[in-house]
């Protein structure tokens, strides 16, 4: 097995974003749980900006995204993706959103974070991935870190969401901290 692709046991496995996954995003946008953390997710998501989004996902060369699908039942629990590549640098920012609650908790966003670092760093040969995440996130930073990223820095105040205002943590992963790690 290769580590671009999570097999059977792992749970989860990664495949390009597609049309039909516009629908699931939808719903995982409109649900107040699943955007407690998030920038988006301030209000609902119309048809017209969810296939807005779905284009400037599949269109565009500086972003490559994924669908996370769930082993068992073959449906998409999330999406994850490499955004606003800068190709000369070698340097992309890093999303992820497991949009089914049910999935929560199990290991399947860690495990889709690690096969989109394999893919960044052996198949795209990204030097750097970078992200932020909102610094009340316990699960994600930790998981983040579970996976090798750096704490880089706190942006104040960047995120206003739920009637408040929150830190941004900024996090990387460079090509060589990951090559070690996965030795």
């Amino acid at each position: 097995m290769t580590r671009t692709r999570a097999s059977k046991s792992d749970g989860i496995s990664l495949r390009g974003w597609q049309r039909e996954d516009v629908t699931a995003y939808r719903r995982w946008l409109a649900d107040p749980r699943v955007t407690e953390y998030l920038e988006m997710g301030w209000r609902p998501i119309s048809d017209i900006q969810a296939e807005a989004d779905y284009r400037s996902m599949a269109e565009s060369p500086d972003n490559i995204v994924f669908a996370i699908l769930d082993s068992d039942t073959s449906q998409p629990i999330g999406t994850c993706g490499l955004y606003q590549i800068q190709w000369p640098a070698r340097r992309a920012q890093m999303n992820i959103l497991i949009g089914e609650p049910s999935a929560w908790n199990k290991g399947k966003g860690t495990q889709a974070l690690e096969n989109l670092c394999t893919y960044g760093f052996m198949t795209v040969n990204l030097e750097l991935i970078f992200l932020g995440v909102n610094a009340e996130n316990k699960g994600a930073i930790r998981s983040y870190e579970k996976a090798g990223f750096v704490h880089e820095g706190r942006r104040r105040n960047l995120v206003y969401r739920n009637g408040r205002y929150f830190d941004s943590l900024m996090m990387s992963l460079l090509r060589a901290e990951w090559m070690a790690r996965s030795a």
